[in-house]
């Protein structure tokens, strides 16, 4: 079997790469404003899901490189539309 270290980390960013290039590509905001108001919502949500799972389970915890893997991917996909944006 192969190993892959972080490989929940890499599944976070997945999802919110995921999760804003759809969600922007769905609602296709004109305004740089608006893209940056998606991204910052789900930020906010990958936060408010690793305090959540803290306070309200027994079996899992709150982990910073989580939330900071969500804000990457984010960030990311918001970069990588802008770049297709420009590029056509």
């Amino acid at each position: 079997m192969i190993t892959i270290p972080n490989k929940d980390k890499i599944v976070h960013f997945g999802f919110y790469f995921v999760f804003v290039f759809c969600w922007t590509n769905a609602i296709k905001p004109k305004l740089t404003k608006s893209k940056i108001k998606i991204v910052f919502v789900a930020v906010l949500y990958g936060i408010i899901i690793e305090a959540f799972q803290s306070m309200f389970t027994k079996t899992r915890e709150a982990d910073f490189f989580d939330a900071f893997a969500n804000t990457c991917g984010a960030v990311t996909a918001y970069f990588f539309l802008e770049f297709m944006k420009n590029k056509s």
